[in-house]
């Protein structure tokens, strides 16, 4: 049975960010979804279930840093894995993560380093995964 490819949703205002992420994250097999706006997210996340949501945080109309504490405040995306990506400031972006209680940030610029990290958090994601799911079985 072929294993299904990992689903990445990538929102951000600025087309060219898009287009990079995406050329940059399909060489490595994953499945990438691209949106340019703030709104509507919900409904993506809905209908693609995605494995790793990247956000940009510098979006005029609403912060992805605010999008995403609006997204962990519905217990539907309790699950989702929200990554800030973003050519904010660092202090900020670890600020927001702990904020909202996101898993992380990447910082725009390092395009091997977004292939990189976005394949360590979805094999840290599942990790924790596979941990919860042996905790249901442990003999105490």
């Amino acid at each position: 049975m072929e294993e299904r490819k990992k689903i990445i949703l990538v929102i951000d205002d600025e087309p060219d960010h898009l287009y990079i992420a995406r050329e940059m994250l399909s060489t490595e097999e994953y499945e990438v979804l691209t949106h340019r706006s703030p709104f509507g997210v919900q409904e993506l996340i809905n209908a693609a279930t995605p494995d790793l949501v990247l956000m940009d945080v510098n979006m005029p109309t609403l912060p992805g840093d605010d999008l995403a504490a609006f997204l962990k405040a519905d217990e539907r995306n309790r699950n989702v894995q929200i990554v800030l990506y973003s050519s904010a400031d660092e202090a900020l972006l670890r600020s927001a993560v702990a904020r909202h209680r996101l898993q992380g940030y990447i910082c725009k610029g390092v395009n091997t380093d977004l292939r990189m990290q976005v394949g360590r958090f979805l094999e840290e994601h599942e990790a924790a995964g596979s941990a919860d799911r042996r905790s249901l079985y442990a003999v105490e």
